[in-house]
């Protein structure tokens, strides 16, 4: 009996229907939380950057918790403050605009998230291996994950700027998807777009900066085999230098911007160095790394710097690297901390803990049941999306979205880690997770695989383990 294939319309109408759970979801989640929930941490900075620019004042901050009263004009990357900034300007600041921008753009990624699955999953024309009507049913479950991923639900209303750097980053992919399925003389308007939209994810939050010249390498290679690796230059080195140079001319009015403030060179931001600092200096602690931002813990690593912006960051960044050259064995000792940061749960179970002994915290069936929900989703997505990557087969997207994973990992065994940063990687897991849903069945269980599955999962429990154990004897009374 043969299965009936999905028409264009249907699967559509699929879409369609996907689409409208998650801004539907969105909208409830914003509803819930309600529109006049005070803002916390970087959302204070966000929203005063936003008025400062609707106002007409310029792109600057006074409210920094580490520097209190201090004028800061490149402490954060622009694009998203630049943004809401807009936003304001046309519709007054309303808080509640913010928000619901960030629930269209909430939206909007679930929708790059299934075409993009939907290329990266077709089958190459040489092997069927995976045929359109499976690969649209991937697409389709990565998509729902997405669109009832909690993280995502609630990242859609806190004005942070991670919901517009991972639709920024997932536009570049799939731009890049849509070229490389496009005739060669045709697919040159879709790489500029996916430069373009590396550039903007770069504004967005500067850790993209780095990977740049591995995306273009990664793009230079996969264009040289296609091309039947002929004529290198023409068809490898000229199209990835060309893909950096236009990333880099998208940065470079915000790099200009900083030489005319600081009469110096400062290509994105001014906090590098005090991040890197903070997460490798003698007084960083070594369990749970990411409270260097509490009161009490970062003073002694604040205090040795000067005040003026730039110096500041520059001797920030020297302190670390000398500090890192004089005691590696330190720095060593403190990654496995930073990596069950990293790899923590979304909404931090100490914090949440200490919160409840103190009134707040889980003070609701709602919120506990929120808080359940959250864990529940991402140790399923994150456990799927590993059996995934391991198992699907060895092509140019896995070696990229593996890198690009790799590398964001790396940047922030560096310097610290939180839950909330490994956000913009659990699109990737989400399609990999699909990938393994779809197609667990068929899978190839050898020795190699089985093991790498269970070495990550172990790691990934350890983590889950450790934090669950410090919020329950932190709910005791416990240290």
């Amino acid at each position: 009996m043969t299965k009936k294939r999905q028409t264009p319309n249907e699967n559509w109408q699929a879409v369609a229907a996907l689409l409208a759970l998650a801004f539907a979801l969105r909208v409830i989640f914003l509803w819930l939380a309600g529109a006049n929930t005070p803002l916390t941490g970087d959302e204070f900075a966000y929203q005063q950057i936003a008025e400062n620019i609707a106002a007409g004042r310029g792109l600057f901050q006074t409210n920094n918790p580490f520097f209190p009263g201090q004028i800061l004009y490149a402490w954060q990357a622009p694009l998203y403050p630049l943004a809401l900034g807009g936003l304001y300007k046309i519709l007054g600041a309303h808080i509640l605009a913010a928000k619901f921008f960030g629930v269209v753009v909430g939206t909007a990624t679930v929708y790059v998230v299934y075409d993009l699955t939907r290329r990266v999953f077709r089958a190459p024309r040489r092997a069927q291996a995976v045929d359109e009507c499976a690969a649209r049913r991937i697409a389709l479950g990565a998509g729902l994950l997405v669109a009832i991923y909690p993280g995502f639900l609630t990242l859609a209303h806190l004005l942070l700027s991670e919901g517009l750097f991972i639709l920024f980053v997932l536009l570049a992919f799939d731009f890049i998807a849509r070229a490389l399925a496009e005739r060669a003389k045709r697919r040159w308007a879709w790489f500029g777009a996916a430069a373009v939209a590396w550039g903007l994810a770069t504004l967005t939050r500067g850790l993209t900066l780095y990977f740049l010249p591995l995306l273009a390498l990664w793009l230079g290679w996969v264009l040289w085999r296609a091309d039947g690796r002929r004529s290198v230059w023409r068809n490898a080195i000229a199209p990835a230098f060309v893909f950096i140079l236009i990333a880099l001319a998208v940065i470079a009015p915000y790099t200009a911007r900083n030489y005319a403030r600081f009469h110096q060179f400062v290509l994105l931001e001014t906090k590098g160095g005090v991040n890197l600092w903070l997460g490798n200096s003698p007084y960083t602690p070594y369990e749970f790394i990411r409270n260097v931002w509490k009161v009490g813990v970062r003073e002694p690593m604040l205090k040795v710097l000067p005040t003026d912006e730039v110096a500041r960051d520059r001797a920030a960044m020297a302190l670390a690297l000398q500090y890192m050259r004089a005691e590696p064995l330190a720095v060593l000792a403190r990654v496995p901390a930073k990596f069950a940061d990293f790899w923590g749960m979304e909404r931090n179970l100490v914090d949440v803990a200490e919160a409840t002994r103190a009134g707040g915290g889980w003070n609701s069936i709602f919120k506990s049941a929120a808080d359940v929900y959250g864990a529940l989703a991402y140790m399923f997505v994150a456990l799927c999306g590993l059996a995934g990557f391991i198992y699907a087969r060895a092509d140019k997207w896995k070696i990229l979205f593996g890198g690009f994973s790799a590398y964001f990992l790396a940047l922030h065994l560096i310097i610290f880690g939180d839950g909330r940063f490994h956000l913009p990687l659990m699109p990737l897991f989400a399609m990999y997770a699909a990938w393994w849903l779809v197609n667990w069945k068929y899978a190839r269980h050898t020795v190699a695989r089985v093991s790498c599955v269970v070495i990550g999962a172990t790691a990934l429990w350890a983590v889950w383990a450790r934090e669950a154990w410090v919020a329950w004897s932190a709910l005791r009374g416990g240290h």
